[in-house]
């Protein structure tokens, strides 16, 4: 198993991220969540040597690095349960409570259809809609 160390940067910053915007990844396997931070964290450190090899500057190394630090985690299921839920009953919900609604499988069913570039696209009040029952469930029983 992968251990993280407080010594690397990119481990460190990719688990803040993670705990701020994917916690439900903590809750569903940790050890497999830690051998992504260190594996994600190893190709990110290469990525800046690459780019360092072939003349870039430390800002333009950064910017790969960190690309590949985040690569497919800028969308966040939990943030976007939130963002939702008070938009539609203008009631705040805190993350553990999205983990919790999100820790259903049909809700996971339903944000892998519409993938992570729905925000702004027409489906998306389509995502809403088959949220809403599981976001109103949720707040019945919750009140």
């Amino acid at each position: 198993m992968a251990e993280l160390t407080s010594c690397n940067v990119y481990q460190q910053r990719l688990f803040r991220f993670l705990q701020d915007y994917h916690s439900y990844k903590f809750e569903d396997d940790e050890k497999d969540t830690t051998d992504f931070i260190v594996l994600r964290s190893d190709s990110a450190k290469e990525a800046y040597r690459k780019a360092s090899y072939a003349g870039k500057a430390a800002l333009e190394c950064e910017d790969a690095a960190f690309e590949t630090l985040y690569a497919g985690l800028h969308f966040s299921p939990i943030t976007y349960l939130i963002e939702a839920y008070d938009d539609l009953f203008r009631i705040e919900l805190e993350k553990p409570e999205a983990c919790q609604i999100y820790k259903n499988s049909t809700v996971r069913d339903i944000f892998d259809k519409y993938g992570q570039d729905i925000e702004g696209d027409p489906k998306e009040e389509l995502l809403v809609e088959e949220l809403t029952p599981f976001m109103e469930k949720y707040r019945i029983e919750h009140s």
